[in-house]
């Protein structure tokens, strides 16, 4: 007769929800279990946190980045046309050798198809609300959620692409939801694993007088890639 089914083996609970091994190989997933299991506690974890907190993205938050980011885009764009005709004054002497004709015709072609992707843009109908807060939401929220971290946590601050990240915060966050009982590990190996990577001293790490969770909207905005 037919076998039954070998049930998948658990190796975490977190909130009362199982983490299977098959889950941390979903996809075809390469990457070591821990890798991804950092990834799936760092998802579930940081909502939890989100949620108990209050720390939801509000409208006037979504709207003031949506602004920066226009301002910004707007900036940028009026550079890049500056640039783009300092290039063309250039090209119209004959005062550049052969070399730097080329490097120089290279950027202004650049220049050129931006300036092109840029007017097919401005005709494209303005995003609705869903599609503002689809994206910028996100964003939002990490940064509330990051700065709450550290304000209950302290601890070591990394440097990320993305701006300052609580390493030790989160560490410490985790810690105490196994300590609750709210996370248990069933496999001993991966639970060292874990740590070892999310202990891994980051590259850049921020001293304490220059921790400033500030977010780069509220912050000037810089020059783009062209002085003014």
């Amino acid at each position: 007769g037919a076998q039954p089914a070998l049930p998948e083996m658990v190796v975490v609970t977190l909130f009362g929800e199982q983490i299977s091994d098959a889950q941390l190989r979903a996809g075809g997933d390469t990457r070591p279990r821990e890798e991804r299991l950092a990834e799936i506690l760092w998802q579930r974890v940081a909502r939890r946190y989100i949620e108990r907190s209050g720390l939801a993205a509000t409208q006037a938050e979504v709207a003031e980045l949506a602004a920066y980011e226009r301002e910004f885009a707007a900036r940028d764009r009026a550079q890049r046309a500056r640039k783009l005709r300092e290039l063309e004054e250039r090209l119209a002497t004959d005062a550049l050798g052969a070399a730097e004709r080329a490097r120089v015709q290279d950027f202004r072609d650049t220049l050129a198809r931006l300036a092109g992707r840029d007017a097919e843009l401005e005709r494209e109908p303005a995003p609705d609300p869903a599609t503002l807060r689809e994206t910028y939401a996100p964003v939002v929220e990490a940064w509330k959620l990051n700065r709450a971290l550290y304000q209950q946590y302290g601890g070591e601050v990394a440097l990320a692409p993305s701006g300052p990240y609580p390493r030790g915060a989160w560490l410490r966050l985790i810690a105490e939801h196994e300590r609750r009982g709210e996370l248990e590990f069933f496999d001993a190996e991966l639970k060292e694993r874990l740590f070892d990577i999310l202990a891994t001293r980051p590259r850049t790490v921020v001293s304490p007088e220059r921790v400033d969770f500030t977010p780069y909207w509220r912050r000037p905005i810089p020059p783009s890639y062209f002085p003014e």
